[in-house]
């Protein structure tokens, strides 16, 4: 439980998967620091450990003194920092490319044993997606700097909190149909936001030489419309499900993506054109020991506050 009292640095510790990270680490007795824009409204994350377990850094991730002080006498680093869609501030090449190029030579400048990266399952050489296509780049930024790595592309990840089906069911409040681009087909490994945080703990402890990379899917595939069909067997709502061609996906997601936080983008149109699931071409979850959860043992446990009467609607 100890682990020699540990030092981990979190990079993006605030978001959806970070939370669940944070209560596993504390638990197995670890030290946190947390680099954070803003530590004042990051106060939450402290409750999650002992106190002094958890420490708050203001933190410009582009900026290297910043990012050392974080990083100083750290064991380990974390890096969670994404985003799924392009603003005027935040861009792909910059949060994707340029800053876990900027973190792993820091690594190795503070002398840091082990870094682990959050990916995204589906990059690819010649994928359309910018999104991919930044995802793709930072890993290989990582693998060139800092050998002693662990890159991890989860599938799409679900959980409560999550931006997929509790968006759905949202829209599913107010909207007779739900739309399916592309028909519906992708295909998606679906993955419990605990397993993915479970994965990170396991791969800390790992000794590397060279950059390993995990592929993470939960224990069954779905295509989109399979999703929502589960969906709107959850919250007990009856809606059509309509096809939208990529064409007209495409035409809408220009006008989408102009919101303040955008229902789609036009990139999101062109990744919904490839599956995103286990390829079997690297390590999984399995391998790491852990058993994935299923949708169907989680969704319930979150999704029933969309039911007309609630939980027990």
């Amino acid at each position: 439980m100890q682990n020699n009292h540990k030092i981990i640095a979190i990079f993006g510790a605030g978001g959806f998967l970070g939370k669940h990270l944070m209560r596993q680490l504390t638990k197995l007795g670890y030290r946190v620091k947390v680099a954070t824009r803003n530590p004042y409204l990051k106060g939450y994350l402290k409750p999650l450990g002992n106190p002094g377990q958890i420490e708050l850094f203001k933190t410009n991730i582009f900026n290297s003194e910043d990012v050392k002080q974080v990083l100083k006498n750290c064991d380990l680093a974390i890096n969670l920092v994404g985003i799924l869609y392009e603003t005027k501030k935040q861009k792909f090449s910059q949060v994707h490319v340029k800053f876990p190029y900027l973190l792993s030579n820091l690594c190795n400048e503070i002398g840091v044993k082990n870094l682990v990266h959050i990916s995204a399952l589906g990059v690819r050489e010649g994928h359309i997606s910018k999104y991919m296509q930044s995802k793709l780049e930072g890993e290989k930024n990582i693998q060139k700097v800092f050998k002693p790595s662990v890159i991890l592309r989860p599938s799409l990840v679900f959980g409560p909190e999550d931006k997929f089906f509790n968006v759905f069911a949202s829209i599913a409040q107010f909207s007779p149909a739900l739309p399916l681009i592309g028909g519906g087909k992708v295909k998606f490994s679906p993955i419990y936001v605990g397993d993915v945080a479970k994965a990170i703990v396991k791969t800390l402890k790992l000794e590397n030489s060279k950059p390993k990379i995990y592929e993470l899917g939960g224990p069954k595939n779905y295509s989109f419309k399979e999703l929502m069909e589960i969906l709107l067997e959850e919250i007990k709502k009856k809606r059509f499900l309509i096809p939208i061609p990529f064409s007209v996906a495409k035409l809408q997601s220009y006008f989408l993506q102009m919101m303040p936080n955008p229902l789609l983008t036009s990139d999101q149109v062109d990744m919904l054109k490839y599956n995103n699931i286990v390829s079997g071409e690297y390590p999984t979850l399995e391998d790491l020991g852990i058993r994935g959860k299923t949708i169907q043992s989680i969704l319930p446990k979150y999704i029933y506050r969309f039911r007309t009467g609630g939980q027990f609607g």
